[in-house]
């Protein structure tokens, strides 16, 4: 399973695979969830603007 799972990221990052219809079809996604998009870094880490819990 993980390499088909590989395999067919592969696929599409090189487009030998077009998923444009689908995306087309995929619902919006809500404002948190857009914005937190947005603040994905290019390292794959996500941008945490909130401040750490104090035990």
């Amino acid at each position: 399973m993980q390499e088909y799972r590989t395999r067919l990221t592969a696929d599409i990052v090189t487009g030998k695979l077009d998923v444009r219809e689908a995306a087309a079809k995929l619902p919006e996604l809500p404002t948190a969830a857009a914005e937190l998009s947005a603040a994905v870094l290019d390292e794959g880490e996500i941008l945490d603007e909130t401040e750490p819990e104090e035990n």
